[in-house]
């Protein structure tokens, strides 16, 4: 799916309420979304509406006095930040779209295109699920949403896939693309949401005074899982959820995915209340040598 996003003037409407060091923040959360937005610039595509430069932006300077006048620009935000934002907006496209046009635009989506706005505040109007307002990990979460939409694309390869790019605190064991299958009908909606839990949350709980039944426990309560949670009750099934991963000495190492999340409902969910504990998915906290330390993915499919 190809995403085409927007930067209009009411992008940076009410930037004057938010602080230097908060405006900072949001251009450096930008600009890291941007480096991965153009590692993959095929699949993603920003246009910049040249009215910008005539937004007030910061301390009562416009954005092209900031951008292209040194002595105003050095003056009044760090150097690094505005050599970002300036790449940001030079190596983007131009055009002439506005406001209004893109609300007509952007409901219309489907599996081979998305569309979104680029903010650093809500922009009144728009539907929050169709606007990247900047904060860490934003851009993960619009591509996310748009996956849990239309997860067949090229079928189950596909998704797991896509799920490397936008997860990337999470490695995903290649079996996946099989064993996923069996649930994307159903609830890929709600595989994002867990795996989205793993990724942005997980690590928050992990507390070197907690065992690893109390990490999962907390973590299920504080990303407001379907069910906790937990650890495999039978020793003799380990050999079950236990996969090979490439470490880094290049060799095949067995990881025993024992901890695993329950995908109780389906994504019809309330008006659907049909229950069950038979989809799942299986993982390991994470080894420093293997693939960094990323949370491993072992199994997201059926019970095992």
């Amino acid at each position: 799916m190809t995403a085409e996003l927007y930067i209009i003037p009411e992008s940076f409407e009410n930037t004057g309420r938010l602080t230097k060091d908060e405006i900072e923040e949001k251009v450096k959360s930008l600009a890291q979304d941007f480096d991965s937005i153009r590692q993959y610039k095929s699949e993603n595509k920003i246009h910049v509406n040249p009215q910008i430069y005539s937004v007030v932006f910061i301390c009562d300077v416009t954005m092209e006095e900031l951008l292209y006048n040194h002595e105003i620009g050095r003056k009044h935000i760090d150097r690094d930040v505005l050599l970002a934002l300036r790449k940001i907006i030079i190596e983007s496209s131009n055009t002439d779209i506005s406001l209004a046009m893109i609300k007509d635009l952007l409901p219309n989506h489907s599996e081979k295109r998305c569309h979104g706005l680029i903010a650093f505040n809500e922009v009144s109007g728009v539907e929050q699920e169709y606007q990247i307002v900047y904060d860490i990990n934003d851009w993960y979460v619009f591509r996310r949403n748009f996956l849990g939409l239309y997860p067949r694309q090229r079928e189950c390869g596909y998704f797991i896939d896509e799920c490397k790019k936008y997860f990337p605190r999470l490695f995903f064991h290649e079996r996946n693309k099989e064993t996923i299958a069996c649930l994307l009908d159903d609830c890929p909606k709600k595989i994002i949401f867990h795996l989205g839990a793993l990724n942005d949350k997980f690590h928050e709980f992990c507390k070197p005074e907690l065992h690893r039944t109390q990490v999962l426990k907390e973590f299920s309560i504080g990303a407001k899982l379907d069910e906790e949670a937990s650890l495999e009750g039978n020793a003799s099934r380990k050999e079950a959820f236990t996969f090979d991963f490439t470490n880094d000495k290049k060799a095949q190492e067995l990881v025993c995915c024992e901890p695993h999340i329950k995908l109780c409902h389906n994504d019809n969910y309330p008006s659907d209340s049909s229950y069950s504990t038979n989809r799942r998915i299986y993982f390991h906290e994470g080894k420093r040598h293997i693939q960094g330390g990323k949370i491993l993915i072992g199994h997201i499919g059926k019970h095992l």
